[in-house]
């Protein structure tokens, strides 16, 4: 569905309301941040040329503040060995990734004041902190991406720097501009806490403080609480009658459609109901069989798709005490947490990655309708 745009200009009323609660946020919450007040005031679109006609209601999205590039993507990063990180404490959060073969973690409290990592191969990184979703995609098709200073439903909207589209990063397609529609190929992303992440790979890099902008990065940039209190919601919310879980839930949802919308079907699972020791759950949806693999102690939850390439249906069972190492096959093929078969008769081979993501609670029952939540009820 195309939403046509009415007006060009955001809501005046509304612009003034995003005002105040920027300049809150920047002035007691962000100091190190720069906004142009007069932007906000406006309404501003910063410097794009909005294009008619949305994915998505146009009067939903809305100036964050900060305007383009306001929070600085980082164009440059700078990596340390796990072992030098002296910065994160064990509960601080990081997002993990495989880029090139390299194990490579990126801290929440850096991609807080940045959301965006281009890194050089390619990839990129984001990070919206009032959602709490982490995505990673190819991004081949353009110079990286940028932030855009706009939001819709509490969510980073990036830009590419090629043809100045707008990207949703939860719905992981161009809202609207030159590529209105198109999807991102996401690549496998694992959210946890440093502590967990160091016992999974203790020699892997970590995007250092290095970034060429003075921060704080030792903070916590949106305050210490603001992870943890439900009511601790920056914009307005759609569906806050939907009480199933807690706002701020940590859950891990899994898409099925190609192209995601309004309607698209999306599975929950919270992590704080899985086992503390790994668990392993098989699901079918759609017609098509996943595994999640997780941990409420260790905190994370990651999705694939059981029925690997070749055709065959693995069957899984948890695997303790071995990380990264998570699960175990009927063919007795020990599989990581990033989905690699690291021995037995399968080694070297990957499953196929789920269409997924963690994030909080609120921001999925947002941005869907009426995601389905798996019961983990003991």
């Amino acid at each position: 569905m195309m939403y046509q745009r009415k007006d060009i200009s955001i809501n005046r009323n509304h612009a003034n309301l995003v005002a105040v609660f920027t300049l809150l946020i920047c002035s007691v919450l962000l100091p190190g941040c720069d906004i142009d007040t007069a932007s906000v005031r406006n309404g501003s679109s910063a410097t794009f040329n909005i294009e008619s006609g949305w994915l998505v209601p146009e009067h939903e999205v809305i100036n964050g503040g900060p305007g383009k590039d306001g929070i600085p993507p980082i164009e440059v990063p700078d990596y340390m060995s796990a072992a030098q990180v002296n910065f994160i404490p064990d509960e601080r959060r990081v997002l993990g990734i495989i880029i090139s073969g390299e194990v490579i973690a990126y801290p929440h409290q850096i991609l807080d004041w940045h959301e965006i990592v281009n890194d050089p191969s390619n990839i990129t990184i984001t990070y919206c902190p009032l959602t709490a979703t982490g995505v990673a995609w190819d991004a081949r098709q353009g110079p990286g991406f940028g932030t855009s200073g706009l939001l819709f439903r509490n969510n980073l909207i990036a830009y590419d720097r090629k043809t100045e589209s707008l990207w949703s990063q939860m719905r992981m397609r161009s809202i609207n501009g030159e590529h209105m529609g198109a999807s991102v190929e996401p690549l496998n992303i694992l959210d946890t806490t440093w502590k967990t992440w160091k016992a999974m790979y203790p020699d892997s890099k970590v995007l250092s403080t290095k970034t060429g902008y003075d921060r704080d990065y030792q903070s916590y940039a949106y305050g210490k609480s603001f992870d943890e209190k439900d009511d601790l919601i920056l914009f307005p919310t759609k569906n806050r009658d939907d009480t199933r879980l807690n706002a701020k839930a940590r859950v891990h949802g899994i898409f099925t459609d190609e192209a995601l919308e309004e309607n698209s079907r999306v599975r929950i699972y919270e992590i704080s109901k899985l086992s503390n020791e790994i668990e392993v759950i098989h699901d079918e949806i759609d017609g098509e069989k996943y595994v999640i693999v997780g941990s409420s102690e260790l905190d994370f939850a990651i999705a694939y798709k059981s029925v690997i390439h070749d055709g065959t249906e693995l069957l899984f069972e948890a695997v303790l005490n071995e990380l990264p190492v998570v699960m175990k096959d009927q063919q007795g093929n020990l599989w990581s947490v990033f989905g690699e078969a690291v021995d037995g008769p399968r080694q070297g081979e990957r499953l196929r990655q789920a269409k997924s993501y963690s994030g909080f609670w609120y921001a999925f029952r947002d941005m869907f309708t009426l995601p389905e939540i798996y019961s983990l009820d003991k």
